[in-house]
This record gives C-alpha cells, sequence and structure tokens, in this order.
C-alpha cells in the first residue's frame, strides 16, 4: 500500500482545486483511492516528466497531480491544477 504525504504548497493549491467543485472534488477522491491501492492502474496514466523526478497523475482529462517517489512506498505530492502546469517543472 502506498503512503502520501503533502506538502503545504500542495494542500493551499488542493483546497483551492476542489473548492466549490463537486466534479474536482469526486475525482481527486477517485484519484487517489485507486493510487494507494494500486498504484501501476492504467487509468492514472502515470508518467514521469523529463529531466527531473516529478512524476504526475491523471485526474481528468485536463487536470493532474504531481508528486515525487520519496521512497518505494512512499510519495510527497508537491502540486495540483492543470495539466499545463508541467512546463513549470
Amino acid at each position: 500500500m502506498i503512503k502520501i504525504e503533502y506538502s503545504t504548497h500542495f494542500q493551499a493549491e488542493r483546497k483551492k482545486f476542489v473548492r466549490n467543485n463537486r466534479k474536482r472534488f469526486n475525482d481527486y477522491a477517485k484519484t487517489l483511492r485507486l493510487f494507494v491501492s494500486d498504484p501501476s492502474h492504467p487509468s492514472l496514466n502515470m508518467e514521469k516528466l523529463k529531466g527531473g523526478n516529478i512524476y504526475t497523475l491523471r485526474l481528468n482529462k485536463g487536470d493532474r497531480i504531481f508528486f515525487i517517489w520519496k521512497n518505494k512506498t512512499t510519495v510527497l505530492f508537491t502540486d495540483i491544477g492543470k495539466h499545463d502546469k508541467y512546463k513549470d517543472y
């Protein structure tokens, strides 16, 4: 089972991301449940960004969770939002 840690930045961005948006909240909750139970599930579309150790998980067609692996069983969620945020990394 995967253990998830949350950066301060991620917590602030998540709060804004799901605020008053039930669909986003549901996408986030579904992705978390699936990732914890089966991190290799195809619908998560986990990808490693080029040039670093940042990975992404798909929430829906346009939104992603950005994270790093701390070790084989622990990840640190660092950001959440539009797919285009990958350009910041």
